[in-house]
């Protein structure tokens, strides 16, 4: 991004507060991760949603769907599965550690290493692939403002980071809060079913 924005500093003169935003994010994260410790599971989990990130750019980018709905369809079955996975992480924990907090404190640390690891691999995109995203973007709102078109696919990655900094952490502890709910409600019931079948007065024949 650094490297971006010395070769492009259009970039920043046109959107100074797209890039001071994704900056601020950046070191929030990285201090969030450095107080928190996250464990092995919060990188495995952080891990996975970084590759569905990939996924999701590689196709959103690189696959030349016929249909705008073919590319919503797509667009909305990645960010199922990201949400989804969000939910699946922190039930997974706190179904473990029987922990609602634990469970929404794992799902939000691996949105910040996935999100990452999009944002790297979005910004790596743009320089090995310049002329693909240069072609991909030349029909959206903007790009004729910009005398060098490669400027502007440094300018669409900053948007669309600003955008995925701040609502990737939001999302992890909603969808990690309704995981870890659901696990709860899994260990209550595990529960008072192994204290039915426990309990001798409850296990009386009939008759």
């Amino acid at each position: 991004m650094t490297v971006a924005l010395i070769n492009y500093p259009i970039v920043y003169d046109k959107a100074k507060q797209t890039v001071i935003t994704v900056f601020i994010a950046i070191i929030i994260y990285v201090l969030s991760w450095t107080f928190i410790r996250p464990d092995n599971f919060s990188k495995n989990g952080g891990l996975w949603i970084g590759f569905l990130f990939i996924v999701n750019i590689s196709i959103e980018e690189f696959i030349d769907w016929q249909t705008k709905t073919s590319t919503l369809i797509s667009t909305l079955t990645m960010m199922f599965l990201i949400f989804t996975s969000f939910s699946i992480i922190s039930y997974i924990k706190t179904f473990k550690t029987q922990n609602i907090l634990q469970g929404i404190k794992v799902s939000f640390l691996s949105s910040l290493l996935g999100t990452i690891i999009a944002l790297c691999f979005g910004f790596l995109i743009d320089f090995v692939f310049s002329n693909r995203m240069v072609h991909a973007l030349t029909n959206y709102p903007g790009f004729k403002n910009y005398e060098d078109p490669k400027a502007f696919t440094f300018y669409n990655s900053f948007d669309n980071a600003s955008n995925h900094v701040i609502i990737a952490p939001v999302v992890s502890i909603i969808m990690g809060g309704l995981g870890g709910v659901v696990a709860l409600i899994i260990l209550k019931i595990k529960k008072e079913t192994n204290s039915y079948l426990t309990d001798g007065t409850k296990l009386q024949p009939i008759g």
